[in-house]
C-alpha cells in the first residue's frame, strides 16, 4: 500500500532518458533572379477530368519583353581643383585687374551606385549618385598691393584641405546603333556637383612683411569654400565588345550651360561684420567617363577606368565680398576633377528570362 512502509522495495540506482517528437509546418517565400517575377500559371481549362492532362505555361509580358536593367556600384579615387580669381569692380577699367587669387587642390574617395535602363525600341535612361570625402589637400591664397599697397605680392598656403564632395546625373537618350556586341547613342541629361573646403593653417611662403606671420596652427580653421554646380549635359554614350568578354564604354558630355554659385567664409576676419561672401556665375564644362569591363558571366562584369569633369565660369561671374552691396568685384571660376573608377555591375535581362522558359 502506498501508505504502508513495508509496500516499499529499495531498488539500486539506474538512468533514465527522455525524448520529444515534435510535428512541424514550415512556410517562406524566395526568389529567383533573372526569371520574370509577373509569371504565373495558365488557367486550368474546363475540361472531363477523364480528358488528357494539362501543362503549366507562363503568360507572355509584353510590357517587359526586350526591356534591359543593369545596375551596379563605382568606386571614385579623384585629384581635383578649385580656382577662383578675385577682379577689381565689374566696370571695364577694372575688371581684369587681379586682386586675389585662391587656389584648393585636393584627394576625395567617393562611392557612388548606378543604373542604366534600356527599352527594346532603343530608348535608354542612365544615371548614377555619389558622394565621399576630401581626404587631403592644401590650399595657397595669392594677394597683390595689400596693405595700403604696401605688400605687393603675397602668398600664403594652408595645410590641411579637409571636406566632402557629392554629385548626381541623370540622362535620357536615344541609340542610333544598337546589336548584341556594340551600341551609340546621343543623350540629354543633368549634372549636380557640390563641394565644400576647409582649409586649416596658413604660412607665409613670399613675404616676411605680409600676414600669417607668425604661422597659424595646424588646427586652426581658417577659410572655408562652399560651391555647387548645376550643368545641362548634351553628348553621346557607346560602347564595343573587344575580345569576348571584354567590353569598352565610354561617355562624352559637353555642358553647354553650367551655374555657379558659393560662399567664401573667413573665419579669423575681425576687420569686417560679415565673414561670408556670395558668389555666382555662369558658364560651361566638359565630362568624359571611360570603363573597360570583364564579363565573369554573361550577366556580372567588373571594370576600371577613368573620368574627367570641368567647369568653369565665363560670363557674369562676381562676389559681393563681405557682404559689401553692389557694383560688385569679378570673381571668374572654374573646378575639375579626375581620377580612377572601379566598379562592378550586375545586368537583368527581361527578354532573356522569358525566353529560359
Amino acid at each position: 500500500m502506498p501508505d504502508d512502509a513495508a509496500g516499499y522495495v529499495q531498488t539500486p540506482a539506474g538512468t533514465t532518458s527522455i525524448s520529444q517528437n515534435v510535428q512541424e509546418v514550415k512556410f517562406g517565400l524566395n526568389y529567383r533572379f533573372g526569371v520574370d517575377p509577373w509569371a504565373r500559371w495558365a488557367d486550368m481549362p474546363q475540361v472531363p477530368i477523364a480528358s488528357a492532362a494539362w501543362t503549366p505555361t507562363a503568360a507572355p509580358v509584353a510590357w517587359f519583353a526586350g526591356w534591359e536593367l543593369e545596375a551596379g556600384v563605382r568606386y571614385w579615387y579623384s585629384s581635383g581643383k578649385f580656382q577662383k580669381d578675385l577682379g577689381g569692380t565689374t566696370s571695364a577699367a577694372n575688371a581684369n585687374v587681379l586682386v586675389s587669387r585662391l587656389t584648393y587642390d585636393s584627394i576625395a574617395n567617393s562611392g557612388e551606385i548606378f543604373t542604366r535602363i534600356e527599352s527594346p525600341d532603343r530608348m535608354f535612361v542612365k544615371g548614377f549618385v555619389g558622394a565621399g570625402a576630401l581626404s587631403s589637400g592644401h590650399m595657397n591664397d595669392e594677394d597683390w598691393l595689400i596693405f595700403g599697397e604696401t605688400v605687393p605680392y603675397s602668398n600664403t598656403i594652408s595645410n590641411p584641405v579637409t571636406g566632402t564632395i557629392s554629385y548626381a546625373t541623370g540622362d535620357i537618350g536615344y541609340d542610333a546603333l544598337r546589336a548584341a556586341d556594340y551600341r551609340l547613342g546621343a543623350f540629354v541629361g543633368y549634372n549636380y556637383y557640390r563641394d565644400k573646403k576647409d582649409a586649416y593653417s596658413c604660412v607665409q611662403i613670399a613675404n616676411a612683411f605680409s600676414d600669417c606671420i607668425p604661422a597659424i596652427p595646424d588646427n586652426q580653421l581658417g577659410i572655408s569654400e562652399n560651391d555647387t554646380w548645376n550643368s545641362l549635359r548634351v553628348g553621346v554614350n557607346g560602347d564595343v565588345m573587344l575580345l569576348p568578354g571584354l567590353r569598352f564604354n565610354a561617355d562624352a558630355a559637353v555642358l553647354p550651360y553650367t551655374q555657379f554659385s558659393g560662399v567664401d567664409t573667413h573665419w579669423l576676419r575681425t576687420d569686417v561684420s560679415n565673414q561670408n561672401s556670395t558668389e555666382t556665375g555662369h558658364g560651361i564644362g566638359v565630362q568624359l567617363d571611360a570603363i573597360l569591363s570583364y564579363y565573369i558571366t554573361p550577366a556580372f562584369n567588373v571594370g576600371a577606368g577613368g573620368r574627367y569633369w570641368a567647369m568653369w565660369t565665363n560670363d557674369n561671374a562676381y562676389t559681393n565680398a563681405f557682404g559689401t552691396p553692389c557694383p560688385c568685384q569679378t570673381l571668374p571660376a572654374k573646378t575639375e576633377r579626375y581620377g580612377l573608377l572601379v566598379q562592378a555591375d550586375y545586368k537583368f535581362d527581361m527578354l532573356g528570362a522569358l525566353a529560359a522558359r
